[in-house]
């Protein structure tokens, strides 16, 4: 099936100086799904931070000492983390503001903080609800998400090859055609299939990008046989556990050296009715022309 992003529902709000008091909450934090539940979340990106007003940036300025990072800054003072508005983007574009609340949201800046000073790391998943919407400082307007620090991960592709050579151990791939195909697979997530996160479907597939080590496998296993990615999909699992809403990705990979050779399918079931997703049984293989 075809993946395609999701519309931002974005609404106007007034900017004031608090950047935190700039959210303007949603009517029912559905966004549109007509049930009254709350609209569930599962996105990838990169983290950034915004001032939200030039107000705020000029108190941040003014606090901080010429030669220090804002980063640096907010190391020694931690409190200042709620406010800013910490954003998450695709390709540069800011898609999300995300706004921890509630009795773990020291431990969500502090994490957030984590990241922004890792320079390793290349993308980040946050798993959350919508709710809401907020101004940044250029104008403009996107939706906010609450997250859920339990769900939440940073990764590079080095250290994710470095997890899955052991698994290669006894057969002929090499490190360096590994981390290329791995790579691969994650461009294809980052940028063929991106997303917003918000339909079941994207949800699924981003949280494969996620738990990458359980793609690495299927990729390392392929690459052993000497094929390489043909494509993504997702499609709705035939059977499911009560109470479950799960999806199915296949990673399907082809002989770039003989197109006579069929492909080899691998399938791993990832259940999406919960703000966190979770693989439910093993990655599953077979040949098909």
């Amino acid at each position: 099936m075809s993946i395609h992003p999701s519309s931002l529902n974005s609404m106007s709000v007034t900017p004031n100086n608090e950047v935190n008091s700039s959210i303007t909450p949603s009517a029912c934090a559905c966004s549109g799904n007509g049930n009254g539940a709350p609209q569930i979340v599962y996105a990838i990106g990169q983290l950034g931070t915004d001032f939200g007003t030039e107000a705020r940036r000029d108190s941040f300025t003014q606090a901080m000492p010429p030669d220090m990072s804002l980063l640096e800054y907010l190391n020694e003072n931690p409190y200042e983390a709620q406010s800013l508005i910490w954003t998450l983007s695709l390709d540069a574009t800011p898609i999300y503001a995300i706004v921890p609340v509630g009795a773990d949201a020291s431990v969500t800046f502090d994490r957030l903080r984590a990241y922004l000073g890792d320079e390793n790391i290349e993308r980040i998943s946050v798993p959350g609800v919508i709710s809401g919407s907020v101004r940044l400082m250029s104008g403009q307007v996107v939706p906010v998400i609450i997250p859920e620090v339990r769900g939440m991960y940073s990764w590079s592709v080095p250290a994710l090859v470095q997890s899955v050579m052991p698994q290669m151990a006894g057969t002929n791939v090499s490190e360096d055609s590994l981390r290329s195909q791995i790579e691969d697979y994650l461009n294809r997530i980052y940028y063929d299939y991106q997303n917003l996160g918000t339909t079941p479907q994207e949800r699924a597939l981003n949280f494969s990008a996620t738990n990458a080590f359980q793609s690495s496998v299927a990729i390392a296993s392929a690459a052993g046989g000497q094929r390489v990615l043909d494509s993504i999909s997702v499609e709705k699992s035939p059977i499911c556990r009560p109470d479950s809403d799960c999806y199915d990705v296949k990673l399907s990979f082809f002989d770039p050296e003989n197109n006579q050779r069929s492909n080899r399918v691998f399938r791993f079931t990832i259940d999406v009715s919960h703000v966190i997703p979770v693989t439910i049984g093993q990655v599953r293989s077979w040949s098909q022309s």
